[in-house]
C-alpha cells in the first residue's frame, strides 16, 4: 500500500485525512465552534500548542497546525491534521457533535521514549542529536482513543501514530515553521 493511502486512510494506526476524501469544503472550512459542547477540548495543551490547535470544521472538531505551521506528509503529497472522528472511513459531516474530550500531553523519556523514537527513526542519520519526545493521547466524545508521538527538534518538529505502544513509521509526517524552513531530514527510503 502506499504511504499516501496507508497515511491517510484513517485505519487504526493512522491519523491522517486526505483533503481529496473529505469534500474539500469540510476538511478546510474551519467554522463557528458556538454550540460546541462545554464537555469538548477547546484549547491545545503545551507544548503541542506551538504547532497545533484545535478547530471546528463540518466533520467536527479537528486537531490541526497553527497559522504559522504546516503539517504535511514527507512527499509533500498532502496536507495532515487530526479529526476527533476516529474511524476507519471517511469521516462524516458532525458538525459540533464530533469533538474531542481529551488531548493529553507528556514528555517521554528514557525507555518509553527509546521505543518511539527507534521505529520514527528507521532510516535517518544515527549521528543526529535526539529531539525532545511527547506522547499525545487524545479521546473523542464517541470514546474512541488515538496516540500520536511528536519529536520536537526546535524549529521543525515530527509526527507518528503509535496503537498499544507499537508505532508505525509509515504514519510519520511533518511539522514545518512557515516562518523557518530548515531542510528536514528525509527517510531513506
Amino acid at each position: 500500500m502506499r504511504i499516501r493511502h496507508c497515511l491517510f486512510s484513517l485505519s487504526v494506526l493512522t491519523v491522517a485525512v486526505p483533503l481529496t476524501s473529505v469534500p474539500p469544503a469540510a476538511a478546510a472550512d474551519v467554522h463557528d465552534c458556538s454550540g460546541l459542547s462545554n464537555d469538548a477540548v477547546k484549547t491545545v495543551p503545551m507544548p503541542l500548542a506551538k504547532w497545533a490547535q484545535v478547530a471546528c470544521t463540518p466533520i467536527g472538531e479537528v486537531m490541526m497546525s497553527k497559522d504559522d505551521w504546516i503539517w504535511i506528509m514527507p512527499d509533500a503529497s498532502g496536507m495532515v491534521f487530526i479529526p476527533s472522528q476516529i474511524v476507519d472511513g471517511d469521516p462524516k459531516e458532525l458538525g459540533n457533535d464530533s469533538y474531542f474530550t481529551k488531548i493529553d500531553v507528556q514528555k517521554v523519556n528514557g525507555e518509553e521514549f527509546e521505543r518511539a523514537y527507534d521505529t520514527f527513526h528507521i532510516g535517518f542519520d544515527d549521528k543526529e542529536v535526539k529531539p525532545d519526545g511527547y506522547r499525545v493521547d487524545l479521546q473523542s466524545v464517541s470514546g474512541q482513543t488515538m496516540r500520536v508521538f511528536f519529536f520536537d527538534y526546535d524549529t521543525y518538529a515530527w509526527g507518528m501514530t503509535c496503537e498499544e505502544d507499537k508505532c508505525d513509521p509509515q504514519t510519520r509526517f511533518m511539522v514545518l515553521d512557515k516562518n523557518h524552513r530548515p531542510e528536514p531530514r528525509q527517510p531513506a527510503i
